[in-house]
């Protein structure tokens, strides 16, 4: 045999064998768009409408959250170029139109979807989008039966897939009613959902149950959990850690004390609004989102007591 004929040959027994075990050559994440290996057979999707992580194994995958609805199709073609292997799992943090989008897509595709109780309820009956500060926000209609969770819980969830302890941890009254963080033990890997985010302040939804007093509570526990070296996927932004956590949780309580002195002046939403009491609070550069929408929230919450 010729050393050119030998090498095809060889070029293609390889990729054979690869595509035969399940794994694609770009299990790598080096040459995909918006995705990037964080630890072994650990990926993280980036430009889907919120951070998506990806779990490979002998088991199958698992997916934490799956996006807007618009990049379903895409994402899911990407996670089967990180691996031919079935979707299992797919965990969503909450309820979300951009961390839910793509579950009727991976529910297609055989995956079995858990959620909070919460989350399941919310998604049945649709999300009332919120006008604030002039924005409205999008009305989302109740999802069809195969975009919902079928696997729900109260309190704490444990999964054991792929060697992996997988456990989901419940935070009443948080961002949402139905946040959830999953903390993927003997990897130290976290991923808060939209708890966190590590280039923005949130936006609290307190339509849903939200607090700044409840997320801030979110953010103590979360922080014991990890440890210096724990990898902490935000619901959007760039990977953060422990101290990312502090700094963020730091950030919101300070929030919290500025408004709340202005609510016992007497002073308007309008007044709290223009008094700009989170400027100079968030180090990350320009937040993501417009800290009067954060500002108008806390302002909401804080007026209900």
């Amino acid at each position: 045999m010729k050393t050119t004929k030998k090498n095809t040959f060889i070029a293609i027994l390889v990729l054979s064998i690869l595509s035969l075990s399940g794994w694609s050559l770009a299990q790598t994440g080096t040459n995909l768009t918006g995705v990037k290996r964080i630890a072994e057979d650990i990926y993280l999707l980036t430009e889907y409408g919120c951070n998506i992580l990806v779990m490979v194994g002998d088991d199958g995958l698992l997916v934490i959250d799956t996006g807007d609805k618009d990049s379903a199709s895409k994402s899911d073609s990407v996670i089967h170029s990180i691996s031919n292997l079935p979707i299992k799992f797919v965990l969503n943090t909450h309820l979300h139109f951009d961390h839910v989008g793509g579950n009727m897509k991976l529910s297609e595709d055989g995956a079995v979807i858990i959620a909070h109780e919460n989350t399941r309820k919310h998604l049945l009956s649709g999300w009332e989008g919120p006008e604030i500060q002039g924005v409205k926000f999008p009305t989302i209609p109740p999802y069809p039966a195969k975009a919902l969770p079928i696997v729900c819980f109260k309190d704490t969830l444990e999964i054991f897939f792929n060697n992996e302890l997988i456990q989901g941890i419940y935070y009443p009254n948080g961002h949402s009613d139905s946040d959830v963080i999953y903390f993927i033990q003997d990897v130290n890997i976290i991923h808060t959902g939209d708890l966190f985010y590590s280039n923005s302040f949130p936006l609290i939804d307190v339509s849903y149950g939200g607090t700044i007093d409840g997320s801030i509570k979110a953010l103590d526990n979360i922080i014991d959990i990890c440890d210096d070296n724990t990898i902490v996927i935000p619901a959007h932004g760039a990977l953060s850690n422990r101290q990312g956590l502090q700094d963020y949780r730091a950030m919101l309580a300070k929030s919290m004390v500025r408004i709340s002195k202005l609510i016992e002046d007497g002073k308007s939403l309008d007044e709290v609004v223009a008094a700009e009491p989170t400027k100079g609070l968030f180090e990350g550069g320009k937040s993501w989102l417009p800290e009067n929408f954060f500002v108008e929230t806390v302002y909401v919450d804080l007026s209900k007591e």
